[in-house]
């Protein structure tokens, strides 16, 4: 067993029925959230789905960051566009099946080598991300990187 232990806190406060409002706290402040408005809530604040991605688009960011300085790569700018499918299972709930993770990285200089390791590095950091690994055999996820 680890030795090795974190634990992150944060707290939800839910005011109404299925249409009511929502907030999260944490240490970096707060966020507003509800039921998506393409599934019929209000517009303007965050929902489950979108925090849900920015969690893996975030995680796979500071991987990606985290891989590239460990190899020496001169990784400058890291580009991700997330964008995640939810469909209704035969239950009739619905369900996240897969997220698509679109990254675009600027390097400063580096030869072809580098090129190659940085686009290699590109799908390792989801392979290593803890938001993706615990997603991992419930949500597909792939990775589209291209040097910009």
């Amino acid at each position: 067993m680890s030795e090795e232990k974190h634990i992150f806190e944060l707290r939800s406060v839910w005011i109404g029925n299925s249409d009511g409002d929502g907030r999260i706290m944490a240490d970096a402040g707060s966020i507003e959230y509800g039921v998506p408005a393409s599934l019929g809530g209000k517009a303007g604040r965050s929902n489950p789905e979108e925090m849900l991605l920015a969690a893996v688009a975030s995680c796979y960011s500071i991987t990606y960051a985290l891989l590239a300085e460990r190899r020496s790569l001169p990784v400058a700018e890291i580009h991700v566009d997330a964008s995640g499918v939810v469909e209704r299972q035969p239950d009739r709930s619905l369900k996240f099946t897969s997220i698509h993770l679109r990254t675009k990285v600027r390097m400063d200089g580096g030869d072809e080598a580098q090129r190659k390791a940085v686009l290699e590095a590109a799908q390792r950091a989801e392979k290593y991300c803890l938001i993706s690994r615990a997603l991992q055999g419930n949500v597909e996820i792939t990775v589209e990187a291209e040097l910009i």
